[in-house]
């Protein structure tokens, strides 16, 4: 109806908090009195109106905020922004934040290779081995990797969550959740370092490098490009060099063996920058 002033407002600001980590109205699932007034009221507007303005196309909106300045603006802040907006309402600076817990998964298998980029089909049966017996479990868990389908594609038990997606925030699957909870604690760490599916892709990443022709310093580049989409630094490059001499000497190997690199793949699996969109 076009006399209703929330839809296009609601939906324009959904995806705002989905591409910038932050609504617009930070409040997404309350735009009266009790939630936050939007910080660029016109700016709500005109992409709420240029949403009708062309047939509601959801890509379109999309395309208008990722080609924004404002989106490839630098996440390191100015002194001055800082003092005076430390918060970052006004958009002076890209906001770092944390990758869902579905898109911790899917990075880890986008990373190994292993991802199966398929769309549509049947969901996933979920990997319960891990969880406390009950009654309602079910009696045949899926797979440890998901067949290396993407984290939507997962079937989604409300008793049973997936051990390694609850550690990223997976939210309660029994209710609508606008804002999701955002964390850095502890068992992310732990999950990233023990959990068998991490090893799993560690293993397979390492497989495919040390299949390949690359030289050595050409692999550490490639395994830099996959998991942040930039080369490695020379420091970085001596780093890993030393991580494949001491893990061959820890495993009785060479450096050119699959078990050196795996732990440099598991490696960079658990560095900072992983997880986080900088």
């Amino acid at each position: 109806d076009p006399t209703n002033p929330l839809t296009t407002r609601v939906i324009v600001n959904r995806l705002w908090h989905h591409v910038f980590g932050q609504g617009l109205v930070p409040t997404v699932n309350d735009f009266g009195v009790m939630g936050t007034a939007p910080s660029h009221p016109e700016l709500l507007d005109f992409l709420a109106q240029d949403l009708v303005r062309n047939g509601w196309s959801l890509k379109h909106l999309i395309r208008q905020m990722v080609l924004s300045r404002t989106y490839q603006m630098s996440a390191t802040p100015s002194a001055v922004a800082l003092a005076e907006d430390p918060a970052n309402r006004l958009l002076q600076h890209m906001p770092v934040r944390r990758l869902d817990a579905e898109g911790v998964r899917d990075h880890i298998l986008a990373s190994s290779g292993s991802l199966d980029r398929t769309s549509y089909g049947s969901s996933v049966p979920a990997y319960v081995d891990d969880l406390p017996q009950s009654r309602a479990k079910p009696p045949v868990s899926g797979p440890l990797n998901g067949d290396n389908r993407r984290s939507v594609y997962l079937e989604l038990r409300r008793n049973f969550l997936p051990t390694f997606l609850r550690a990223f925030d997976l939210p309660n699957a029994t209710e609508p959740i606008g804002v999701r909870h955002s964390t850095n604690v502890p068992a992310q760490s732990l999950a990233l370092m023990n959990d068998p599916f991490v090893h799993e892709q560690a293993k397979d990443w390492a497989k495919r490098i040390t299949q390949s022709e690359l030289t050595q310093n050409e692999r550490i580049n490639q395994i830099h490009l996959a998991a942040f989409s930039r080369p490695a630094t020379d420091a970085e490059k001596t780093w890993a060099r030393s991580v494949l001499d001491a893990m061959a000497t820890a495993h009785g190997t060479t450096p050119e063996t699959t078990e050196p690199w795996t732990d440099l793949c598991h490696l960079i699996f658990n560095r900072k920058e992983f997880i986080y969109l900088l």
